[in-house]
């Protein structure tokens, strides 16, 4: 895992930390906002001591679960006259992303928990992308998305409430603990 004094050969004075800050200036722009919010999660859950894994088929693995973190916030980087609508991407993957990599048809959602993360300002001139008062978490099974939105690709706010209820950032180990907990507690049931 780089540090960030690691220079960068062929370019003078320059290391991977020039790099990050020129990449990640703008956090506000969805895909920057998207890995601040995953390394969020991953520093809840202690993830963040190994390097990160990406295209393993999720974002995070937790106790062996797959989690997939999915984003969102009112506030862009571009000027808006007003705050945009908040809306996650749960659509069920096909091919190399479903659980039968060998069928084209098949459609899944990979993860076995999702945590939607929403940064709640409204504001730009309280926005403080940085500040975790600003941000919740929904944690919902893959299960219950299943049951309830089977076909659909798209989730609002008003539909993930009626879910889950939003948590602090210091809260989302101690919910996902209880989820995992409880399913293991299910299974034995059985």
């Amino acid at each position: 895992m780089y540090k960030g004094k690691e220079p960068i050969k062929g370019l003078p004075n320059t290391n991977i930390l020039a790099f990050w800050q020129w990449t990640y200036s703008d956090i506000l722009i969805n895909k920057n906002r998207d890995d601040l919010s995953l390394f969020m999660v991953a520093k809840a859950l202690g993830l963040t001591e190994i390097p990160r894994i990406d295209w393993q088929g999720c974002e995070l693995r937790y106790r062996k679960k797959k989690i997939a973190v999915k984003t969102s916030g009112y506030i862009q980087s571009w000027k808006q006259k007003k705050a945009k609508r908040v809306l996650y991407d749960i659509a069920p993957k096909k091919g190399i992303d479903a659980k039968q990599k060998d069928s084209l048809t098949f459609r899944n959602r990979e993860s076995e928990l999702y945590i939607f993360a929403l940064h709640t300002q409204k504001e730009v001139s309280k926005m403080d992308i940085l500040n975790l008062e600003q941000w919740r978490f929904y944690i919902v099974r893959t299960s219950v998305l299943d049951d309830e939105f089977e076909t659909k690709k798209k989730i609002g706010l008003r539909a993930l409430n009626k879910l889950a209820t939003p948590v602090h950032h210091n809260r989302i180990k101690e919910q996902i603990d209880i989820l995992i907990d409880l399913e293991l507690t299910e299974r034995m049931v059985l």
